[in-house]
Order: C-alpha cells, then structure tokens, then sequence
C-alpha cells in the first residue's frame, strides 16, 4: 500500500491516482519515503496538467465567440 502525501488516504500499489482526493501518487523508485525531487515532479506533472486544460478551454471560448461574431456580422449584412 502506499500512502497518498496529500490526504493520508492508504492507496493500492497499483494506483496512479489517489482514489479518496483524486491528487496523482507520488512512486519513489526506491521504494521508501519520496524525496523532495519525487514530490517536485509529481507537483510540476499535476501543475502543467492544469494548465493545458485551461489553455484549451480559453482557446475554445475565444474561437466560439469569434466565430459568432462573424455569424452576426454575415447575417447582418445580407438582412
């Protein structure tokens, strides 16, 4: 069992994602405590996750309303 860092939560050997906060487990390729290299790149990999996913929905959002826009502007014109 390996112990999430965040939670506390007691975590199947197997899993990658700690079932009770959803935060990723921290592998030690030791297998003892993670060292403070272990926990820097499980923050980066969680850290940068997030913010692709808010970089493509920012994306998304300006492409929609653009698209809108000149929706608008096209009906507008031949009315």
């Amino acid at each position: 069992m390996i112990k999430c860092l965040y939670c506390g939560y007691e975590c199947p050997d197997t899993a990658n994602i700690c079932p009770n906060c959803g935060k990723p487990i921290i592998k030690t390729t030791s297998g003892n405590q993670p060292t403070f290299n272990d926990i820097k790149e499980a923050h980066l990999r969680e850290k940068t996750g997030i913010k692709q996913e808010e970089t493509n929905s920012k994306k998304q959002v300006i492409i929609a309303a653009c698209v809108l826009l000149i929706s608008a502007l096209l009906i507008y014109k031949f009315m």
